[in-house]
This record gives structure tokens, C-alpha cells and sequence, in this order.
């Protein structure tokens, strides 16, 4: 009788264990995971956006970005932003991007109106973004992944950029080639591109900000 209920004690102890797993398992599955890496600076992100900007050239023009769950004053947060150019006209394409110019609008390339940051207290003003005390990095080259475009994305990047470091809102410091990574897996909410917003100079050239606020709403 007693090896009977030991049994019997041993198999439900498994059973419970094996659902335990399971319910791990799928909540591993369902959870938007992903980070930003600058330097020795890693920030976990949450959440993905794509923003369809229309057709260009031969391309359509779609924007992806990340965020953290908080952009605070408090604690460090990242904000991830990818100008790309997709052969599909509502995702981003299955493959390899790589860097490439805006006006040539070429499919399977970012731009360099791309931009990472992380820091504390991120945001927007007239939609351009920016970062109070930490380091904002606008890619310089690299390779943008798209595995996965279904349900949910599976997306990575690794590369080099223009690293700009910020105390109180004020440049401290610039870096070129800074490597930096990216990888996310999860959702992605999806919508039309809005109104490109502003005209910014920058080195005897202009170029148009996009609105992020998707980000902050």
C-alpha cells in the first residue's frame, strides 16, 4: 500500500511539473522580448511599431521602432528607430538590410535617419526624439535582420554608428563607430505614417523628421 500512494504521490508531483513547464514555456512564447545594446549599456524593450510611409521609388518606405516599458526620469529606458525599404508594400520583407541613401529608395536598406537611445527621461519635442542623461547613437552601417513578419516579428541588428552622449539635456560627447546590437521578438502595432512633421538642416542638407509619437501614445 505504501509503495502504492508513493506512486501515486511521484506522478502528480510530475504531472504538476510538466505543467508548470508547459505554462512557462508558453509564456516565454506569448511575452514581447527584446534589448538595445550600446557600449556596455543594455536596456530590455518591449514593444515594436511599423509605420507604413507609402511607395518610393520601387520600395515602400516603412519605419520600425522599439521601445521599454518606461522612458522615466527615473531609470533608464531605449527607444529603437529604423527608417527601412521594404519590397512588400505593408511589412518589412523576410532578410538582410543593409545601409543605404534615402533618395535612391532602394528595397532591403536603412537609412541613416535611424536612431537609438537610451537614458533616462526620453522623448519627443515637435517629434524629433531625444534623451536628457544618456547617449543617442544614428547608425552608420550594419546589417538590419528580419526573420520572422507574421504575427509576431523577429528582427535583430548589428552595426556601428554616430554616438552622442547627453548630461541634462546638454552634448558632453561624440563617438564615431560605436557598435551597438538590437534583437526583438513580439508584436508589433501597425499603422499608416503620418505627416512628416519638420525640416531639419544638418550639414548643408535637409532632410524631413517623421513624427514618433506613436511611441509616447
Amino acid at each position: 500500500m505504501n509503495n502504492n500512494i508513493k506512486l501515486i504521490v511521484l506522478f502528480f508531483i510530475t504531472l504538476l511539473a510538466s505543467c508548470s513547464s508547459d505554462a512557462e514555456s508558453d509564456r516565454d512564447f506569448t511575452a514581447n522580448k527584446g534589448f538595445l545594446k550600446i557600449g556596455s549599456q543594455t536596456v530590455e524593450l518591449s514593444q515594436g511599431y511599423l509605420e507604413n510611409y507609402g511607395i518610393r521609388g520601387n520600395a515602400y518606405n516603412i519605419d520600425f521602432s522599439l521601445r521599454s516599458k518606461s522612458i522615466s526620469a527615473t531609470e533608464d529606458g531605449a527607444v529603437v528607430y529604423f527608417e527601412l525599404f521594404s519590397s512588400l508594400q505593408n511589412n518589412l520583407a523576410k532578410g538582410d538590410y543593409s545601409y543605404g541613401g534615402f533618395s535612391e529608395a532602394t528595397a532591403f536598406t536603412f537609412t541613416k535617419w535611424g536612431q537609438s537611445l537610451l537614458g533616462t527621461n526620453i522623448n519627443t519635442v515637435k517629434g524629433a526624439l531625444s534623451v536628457t542623461n544618456g547617449v543617442r547613437i544614428r547608425p552608420t552601417g550594419g546589417t538590419f535582420k528580419v526573420a520572422e513578419n507574421g504575427a509576431k516579428y523577429k528582427v535583430s541588428f548589428t552595426g556601428k554608428g554616430i554616438a552622442t552622449v547627453y548630461k541634462d539635456g546638454v552634448i558632453t560627447s561624440t563617438q564615431n563607430d560605436v557598435s551597438f546590437t538590437m534583437q526583438y521578438f513580439g508584436d508589433v502595432k501597425k499603422s499608416e505614417g503620418k505627416t512628416f512633421i519638420s525640416t531639419v538642416k544638418k550639414s548643408n542638407s535637409e532632410f524631413i523628421e517623421k513624427d514618433h509619437s506613436v511611441l509616447f501614445n
